[in-house]
């Protein structure tokens, strides 16, 4: 039987974090979404770090030092969660985070303080099991939907089941089985314990190396997409639409989701540039742009097909999420005034979509989802029309 102590892999733990830290400190993005999930991954890391405090404890102190940090670690398991939603696009309330973030350290440093032995490793096996099958089940839901599979994505995906698996079983262990506990709290099989210390020891350098992955991917797409984007927006030319929008049409054919296309038009924008002035009309142009691009998952396509009309090209599941997804751009538009110093700014945009067919071009599509925005503009503007 291999036999495995699981206070070093605390300590590999605490040390992996603090280098998983080091490594996502030195990332750089622009990209406000993956720059947020950055920000959660070094805050869930520094939690993970905290386990390296018990090995530099004292030894006759290690057990009631542990109980501290598994609390910040099961806030850092937390923090992770939240994480990888924001990386690929689910975007999680700060505020319901937050809260749910700081209810795990809470529910563990009580269990810590309040409870007998007993309780304690109870409330570590249920947060624990919640908090990772939880993520287990995120993580798959995110996959499914994509409806792509990368090496990433898969591989994430397995280390999510094999932890939620892990917890799983520890907490069945938990509720049939009385003491006695060991100094450590994970209370389990024996032929579990060098599983889940090898879990807890490698995790933080896992998601380190998986994260920095998936960023540079994204960076690397960022840096391709500059070179078929407009200047003045940073959304892709219409050649960019083009090239890059043909490569999506062509690969509808070999994925479970449909190909939604929607044309976005600022209403009224000559009133803007004739009251401001073409420069705060730029300004606008931008601040529309970064809007509609912060509310869009990675792998929609965003064009500024001229002037004050933009496009988007976006893999969907069904026309509802389509649907969804148009109607969260008006409204972001709608409630995020442009703020200048004589104040704000307000525009609102009306939205065409269309839905690709095997037995149209691109270029049909996006002549359809025109047609849409039309009507759009002349039932009313500030909605969204949607035919097909």
């Amino acid at each position: 039987m291999l036999s495995i102590d699981v206070y070093t892999c605390y300590a590999v733990s605490g040390a992996g974090s603090l280098v998983g830290l080091g490594l996502l400190a030195m990332v750089r993005t622009e990209q406000a979404r993956v720059s947020y999930a950055l920000g959660l991954f070094r805050w869930a890391l520094l939690c993970l770090s905290a386990l390296l405090c018990v090995q530099l404890s004292p030894l006759n102190m290690r057990p009631e030092v542990l109980k501290g940090a598994i609390g910040f670690a099961g806030m850092g398991v937390a923090l992770l969660a939240w994480a990888f939603r924001q990386l690929n696009g689910r975007r999680t309330h700060p505020v319901v985070g937050l809260v749910l973030t700081l209810l795990v350290g809470l529910a563990l440093w009580a269990g810590a303080l309040l409870g007998s032995d007993s309780q304690y490793v109870h409330t570590i096996g249920v947060v624990f099991c919640l908090v990772s099958v939880g993520m287990a089940v995120d993580q798959g839901i995110i996959t499914w939907r994509n409806g792509k599979f990368t090496g990433g994505d898969l591989a994430l995906l397995v280390a999510a089941c094999e932890f939620a698996l892990n917890w799983v079983i520890l907490l069945y262990w938990v509720w049939t089985q009385s003491g006695p506990y060991p100094s450590h709290w994970l209370y389990m099989p024996e032929w579990l314990t060098p599983v889940t210390g090898l879990s807890f020891a490698l995790l933080p350098l896992a998601v380190s190396s998986v994260v920095f992955a998936s960023v540079n991917d994204r960076l690397m797409q960022q840096l391709r997409a500059r070179s078929l984007s407009d200047d003045l927006t940073g959304a892709l030319s219409r050649r960019g639409l083009r090239e890059l929008g043909e490569r999506m049409v062509a690969l509808q054919s070999t994925q479970a989701t449909m190909l939604a296309v929607l044309m976005i038009d600022i209403d009224f924008f000559k009133d803007v540039n004739d009251r401001y002035g073409h420069a705060m009309g730029d300004d606008v142009l931008r601040h529309v742009t970064n809007s509609v691009r912060d509310h869009l998952r990675e792998d929609a396509l965003l064009a500024r097909y001229g002037g004050e009309e933009f496009s988007v090209l976006l893999p969907v599941r069904s026309r509802l999420e389509a649907q969804s997804v148009a109607e969260r751009v008006r409204e972001i538009v709608e409630l995020s005034p442009f703020e200048t110093p004589t104040g704000e700014i307000r525009v609102t945009v009306s939205i065409g979509l269309a839905f690709h067919r095997e037995d149209t071009t691109l270029e049909e599509d996006l002549a359809r989802a025109d047609a849409h925005l039309y009507q759009a503009k002349h039932t009313g503007r500030n909605r969204v029309v949607a035919g097909d």
